[in-house]
């Protein structure tokens, strides 16, 4: 199911293949379709090429959109980060897209439900209630009427910090601290935290908390 791929951000191109690397538009058109229907302001489904025995991201060179002998480009940040176009016409065309990688080392493609990270500078908790419903809302999208009853629990929110913390560090009560040096906050400490406070940390990503 492609829930599953949105809960554990596993790797899409098991079979990874030298640069270019050739990617189905219509995986991408799939959770770009989810969003534009859902219409969220605060999360997003984001695309990324990363080493898959490092996770460590691919630089990209070039991305296009190829269907028969057109090509067009494809944003996307050189760390890593594709942003494709939604086009349903690309989709019933078949279209690829092909990647171009710095290094021409074999990538495969994470794809990530996360906060926009527009809407990481500022961080009240009444944003992130708002944030952690919507990420759930997608979750539960993706895995359908049947998919939605196997769901792994959502259990709250999973922040990276811009600075990680050490190990001795002292936690407001009810957070965690991951083996990764994530920060994880869950459902209940969201929902009984004063609205108008602060997360106490700067924040570089926010993804689902899913208990294993």
């Amino acid at each position: 199911m492609r829930i599953l791929i949105l809960v554990l951000s596993v790797l899409i191109s098991q079979n990874v293949m030298a640069s270019p690397l050739k990617l189905n538009y219509s995986l991408f058109f799939g959770y770009m379709k989810t969003m534009y229907k859902l219409d969220y302001q605060y999360v997003a489904t984001s695309f990324y090429l990363v080493e898959p025995s490092t996770g460590k991201q691919c630089f990209i060179k070039q991305a296009e959109i190829v269907v028969d002998d057109k090509r067009e480009p494809v944003e996307f940040e050189k760390q890593g980060k594709l942003m494709p176009f939604y086009s349903d016409q690309h989709r019933k065309d078949g279209a690829m897209i092909e990647v171009q990688t710095v290094n021409n080392e074999a990538c495969a493609l994470q794809v990530t439900l996360m906060a926009k990270e527009s809407e990481l500078s500022a961080l009240p908790f009444e944003k992130l209630v708002n944030i952690s419903i919507e990420l759930e809302g997608v979750l539960r999208k993706n895995a359908g009427m049947v998919g939605k009853y196997f769901l792994p629990e959502f259990s709250g929110l999973r922040f990276k910090l811009v600075t990680p913390l050490s190990a001795d560090v002292v936690l407001p009560n009810g957070y965690q601290l991951a083996s990764n040096g994530d920060v994880l906050v869950g459902n209940k400490i969201l929902s009984t935290t004063d609205l108008s406070k602060e997360f106490p940390f700067a924040v570089a990503r926010i993804t689902p908390w899913i208990a294993k």
